[in-house]
């Protein structure tokens, strides 16, 4: 009976998103997110990839990290060019969303113990409205290959969106060392450094 109480408690206590997540994508989707204020969600699989956390028998996720850079996402950015890290207030989000802990893998890199530190955000509409109100900064990093976008930078600007950009993929890891763009000036003089 009183480890029945235990297990429950332990339930609980994880079934939510954790207070600060982190949002991957590339500088053109961050535009479109912030333009339209709302991120768009991924249908729920079903069939042999269902998704043992979903909150909904029918409804959408959108996956977010739980750290700024480790387990799965330290290949995020290698992949389409996911330069783009929106740091999320996840304890507001959870005031009206479900969401929780995930592990997209389960041990399938040989290891039980492996995690990549994914939390999954649930709800039953394709759309999460009022992005801009999860936003609580936007680090970026310059890889010649994925351009950082002027639209992008002047768009979260013009939504006062603190935004940090980053000449070094190891400093945005630990959001360290960025230079915080307070105008177009700060874009482009960060540009012209990074042309040398």
């Amino acid at each position: 009976m009183g480890e029945t109480k235990v297990i429950k408690l332990k339930d609980i206590l994880t079934e939510r998103i954790s207070d600060v997540v982190y949002h991957f994508t590339a500088p053109d989707a961050a535009t479109l997110i912030i333009n339209k204020n709302k991120f768009k969600l991924s249908p729920i699989p079903v069939g042999q990839r269902v998704d043992p956390g979903k909150k909904y028998e029918d409804g959408y996720y959108m996956s977010v990290a739980r750290t700024k850079i480790e387990g799965y996402t330290k290949l995020v950015g290698d992949s389409g060019c996911k330069n783009v890290r929106m740091e999320l207030d996840g304890a507001k989000m959870g005031n009206t969303l479900k969401g929780g802990p995930y592990n997209y893998f389960h041990g399938q890199h040989g290891r039980d113990d492996y995690e990549e530190y994914e939390d999954r955000v649930y709800s039953r509409k394709e759309y999460i409205d009022n992005a801009l109100g999860y936003i609580k900064r936007i680090d970026v990093y310059w890889d010649k290959r994925c351009e950082i976008g002027f639209n992008f930078v002047k768009t979260a600007l013009q939504h006062n969106i603190p935004t940090f950009l980053f000449a070094k993929r190891e400093k945005w890891a630990q959001q360290s060392g960025g230079i915080e763009v307070r105008d177009m000036d700060g874009y482009t003089l960060f540009m012209q450094k990074r042309m040398r």
